[in-house]
């Protein structure tokens, strides 16, 4: 049934073939059009799972408290050149990316220290702990104070005293590593130089300015915007440089200072023209590469229209169908188009091969393309049908982003194999209706690689081969459990993206404090939720204890817990006297005398200390909430949205730890807070990915196995044929991971589905092979007139160009800057070249040897 109707549509597409071009001229203006709407989604987390857990909480955190969405300024000052210039130029950058409609808030500096030793000064003793308490104690004894005044002139006459002014008069005795201990805190635990008031590393080499803008970094166009503003920007300051700097003494100018960006907007842009260049290289590389092995195998440059309008039909058919079904394409879905050239070239080469045959052999052009849609065309149509649904099995998976890639792929085929079956015959007859001048036909034939050769050969020499398959199949076999799995995703991004590579300089001179996990905290009241947040930092202070976290940083940085307001309030009861602001004033202004200093200036920093010691005002949110500069902290740490109030702790590991998953003890620290505490963070997602994909890969594969062995059975209704076709698809894969483990290839989370493909791709070989044994036939008289043997061969040439232009149209994913993509390449080059390999040397041997025992049963 399937081959009468194949070889109706060949008979229509020979009467009506002007039809045909017209209908195909319709659907690509349309396709064009659906096209043109596509955009480009960088976005990781919108290729995974939609309804996961660990993936929904991890979306909503981000929602909840834009913990990831930051644009990284980082500014590279001169190696021994003063600082006031370029903290001036840091502070004209910063108002002015302040300015810009893009950019809600800009971080760069510490802020009013003022305005932070009103709202902090008052309740310092709270941020305090017993031994923290106890040394301020000790420093305002009699004896304390004659020191730190001592000390305090020291200061003054060192070469920092300039830039310790404003702290040195709030804080004579040298109490303030409370004040910059919190705003450190506050700030996300940032290692700088905080006596500087700026974001400034501790080397003085780096100063960092931390953007929030107004739209996420998966917003490409807004990102571009973004960019582009801020280097106007820092281009206009830049040519005001020596207006800026003036000049040394020398009459040399300042050098002046770099600026790069980084953050998750620069990776976005950069990964968005990496995802459009490969897609548009891939596509071109593709076609380039399969059109001319298409015309080295026909020996004629003038049959590539045969390859390419049918090829370039199908993908117009497929980014029509991307536009109006899917309407973006990802990381994963831009290499779609270099698989369906690879793919959809096998379709044409074994359907113009047959074509080449008949004629060869003395067929008119109605009879050839018979045989080349109706008997070749139902193996075209079982391979497509087989490879489809191999993609399509992609479809039970999780991930949103490999759903995606198996409906668009799997569609891609089908459209590929429909444009060959009905737009190459009708292409054929047009050629036939219009001859070259003079009317000489030209001449058909078929360069197939050696493989005639090598079918006859493999035909005459059965238990040769057969023994060889099993030594390397025995061989790959013993290599392929040594396979290992690269779980890591940075690895499997773009190399020299300037987001990424700034980000890690950023962590280099500036902290971990980019990279962290958290806990999220949940509360019907804003009670609730800070009692859970104290428990919660109480808790992941013991992992700080034992080493596991460097660091926490949670509401509590300001707002203490009540029990610790509660040991601050006990403890100034106690020591009331030490804080009388009568005895302090008198002690300083004693010994100050006694170290010449004037006592005037820093009146209010004793004045500071001894309000700090009457207070006895509980610290609260609201309290905090009235210095824009507090509220601005307070956002770090607690939620946006209307609902519950939400919190959320920061754990800081140590540099180069708990990567790839949560910190030991951070789970169970949950688990003991109760479901109103979850984990989330790039590590905890990475951790669900790995698992998740590794199951799914496993499920997609034998999906995908099920499908095919079910649809053979059904198209040839005979398990022999089925397990024929069948076993150079699973000898091939033993073979690919064998290799890969040789040429120290991995898998990882986008070659694992490889497999799934190679099921699909291979298994149309051996469909090829068997779909030709059984036209042929298996009496006697296929052996004896060498009819089989011959048909074989043929076959077996179409086969090897097929693979080899599989490899070509792949070759251009090997040669991706997505190192994902690349592993996809080789891996699926691998699978096709071994699934060719066996199909033209075992298939022939196992006809050969039954045919053998078949003649001796006779």
């Amino acid at each position: 049934m399937i081959e009468r109707a194949l070889a109706w549509m060949a008979a229509f597409a020979r009467r009506r073939y002007r039809l045909v071009f017209v209908v195909a001229a319709v659907l690509v203006v349309l396709c064009v059009l659906s096209a043109t709407t596509l955009r480009f989604d960088t976005e990781i987390l919108n290729l995974l799972p939609d309804d996961d857990p660990v993936v929904t909480t991890f979306r909503s955190t981000i929602e909840d408290f834009g913990s990831l969405d930051f644009l990284l300024v980082l500014v590279r000052l001169p190696e021994g050149q003063p600082l006031d210039p370029y903290l001036f130029f840091v502070d004209e950058l910063g108002s002015s990316m302040e300015a810009l409609e893009e950019i809600d808030y800009v971080e760069y500096d510490v802020g009013e220290f003022l305005e932070l030793a009103d709202l902090f000064a008052p309740h310092m003793f709270a941020y305090l702990d017993e031994q923290g308490r106890e040394e301020v104690a000790s420093r305002l004894t009699e004896d304390g104070l004659r020191l730190q005044v001592a000390e305090l002139r020291r200061n003054l006459r060192s070469p920092q005293a300039l830039a310790l002014r404003d702290l040195t008069l709030l804080d004579p005795l040298d109490i303030h590593e409370v004040l910059l201990e919190q705003i450190a805190l506050a700030r996300g635990g940032l290692d700088v130089d905080w006596t500087s008031g700026y974001f400034l590393s501790e080397d003085r080499s780096r100063a960092l300015m931390i953007a929030r803008p107004a739209q996420p970094a998966q917003e490409i166009e807004f990102g571009r915007r973004l960019l582009a503003e801020v280097d106007r920007l820092t281009a206009d300051l830049l040519a005001r440089w020596p207006e800026i700097a003036g000049e040394e003494p020398d009459g040399e100018p300042l050098p002046a200072p770099e600026v790069a960006l980084g953050g998750t907007y620069v990776t976005a842009v950069s990964d968005a023209g990496t995802i459009v260049g490969g897609l548009v290289s891939n596509m071109a590389t593709s076609l380039v590469g399969v059109l001319l092995l298409f015309a080295l195998a026909f020996r004629r440059v003038g049959l590539i229209a045969y390859a390419f309008l049918p090829l370039a039909f199908g993908l117009v058919l497929a980014f029509g169908f991307a536009g109006t079904v899917l309407g973006e394409l990802n990381a994963l879905t831009s290499g779609f188009a270099a698989l369906l050239v690879g793919l959809g070239i096998d379709f044409v080469i074994v359907s113009y091969g047959r074509y080449v045959e008949e004629r060869r052999r003395g067929a008119g052009l109605s009879a050839a393309l018979v045989a080349m849609s109706g008997s070749s065309g139902r193996a075209v149509w079982t391979g497509a049908i087989t490879t489809a649904a191999t993609f399509y099995a992609f479809m039970v998976t999780d991930f949103v982003g490999l759903r995606q890639m198996g409906l668009l792929t799997g569609t891609g085929i089908l459209f590929c194999m429909v444009s060959v079956l009905v737009l190459l015959p009708a292409m054929l007859a047009w050629r036939e209706d219009h001859p070259r001048p003079g009317g000489r036909m030209p001449r058909l034939v078929l360069h197939g690689l050696g493989a005639r050769r090598l079918v006859r050969w493999s035909f005459e020499r059965p238990v040769l081969v057969i023994c060889a398959c099993v030594v390397v199949t025995a061989g790959t076999g013993i290599l392929a459990p040594r396979l290992e799995f690269e779980d890591a995703i940075r690895e499997l991004r773009p190399q020299g993206n300037p987001g990424i590579e700034v980000e890690e300089e950023v962590t280099a001179y500036f902290g971990s404090g980019q990279r962290y996990t958290m806990i999220v905290l949940s509360g019907e009241t804003e009670e609730e939720a800070l009692e859970l947040s104290i428990r919660a930092e109480e808790g992941a202070q013991q992992l700080v204890d034992s080493g596991t976290l460097t660091g926490i940083r949670g509401i509590g940085s300001l707002v203490p817990s009540p029990a610790s307001q509660a040991a601050a309030r006990d403890w100034l009861d106690r020591h009331r006297e030490l804080l009388d602001r009568d005895r302090l004033h008198e002690l300083f202004e004693r010994h100050a005398t006694e170290e010449g200093l004037r006592t005037e200036p820093f009146r209010r920093g004793i004045d500071l200390l001894a309000d700090a010691g009457a207070s006895r005002e509980p610290v609260t949110v609201a309290t905090l909430r009235d210095s824009s500069q507090i509220g601005r902290m307070l956002e770090r740490y607690m939620g946006r949205n209307e609902g519950d109030t939400k919190l959320v702790v920061y754990l800081y590991p140590p540099p180069g730890m708990w990567r790839r998953s949560a910190p030991p003890g951070a789970l169970e620290l949950a688990e003991r807070l109760g479901p109103q505490a979850q984990v989330t963070g790039v590590n905890v997602v990475g951790e669900r990915l790995r698992n998740g994909i590794r199951v799914d890969a496993v499920t997609a594969s034998i999906v995908g196995f099920v499908l095919v062995a079910v649809l053979l059975f059904l198209d040839y209704r005979w398990v022999v044929s089925t397990l024929l076709s069948l076993l150079p698809l699973c000898i091939g894969v033993v073979w690919m991971l064998g290799i890969m483990v040789l040429i120290g290839e991995d898998m990882n989370f986008f070659n694992v589905f490889v497999v799934t493909m190679i099921i699909g791709i291979g298994v149309d070989y051996g469909v090829h092979m068997v779909h030709r044994w059984r036209e042929v036939g298996f009496g006697p008289e296929a052996l004896e007139g060498e009819r089989l043997v011959a048909a074989l061969g043929e076959t077996g040439k179409a086969i090897v160009l097929a693979a080899v232009s599989t490899s070509v149209g792949f070759g251009s994913l090997a040669l991706s800057h997505y190192p994902g993509l690349r592993s996809m390449g080789i891996v699926a080059i691998l699978g096709a070249v071994a699934t060719a390999l066996v199909s033209i040397t075992l298939l022939p041997a196992l006809v050969a040897l039954g045919r053998r025992r078949a003649a001796k049963i006779a």
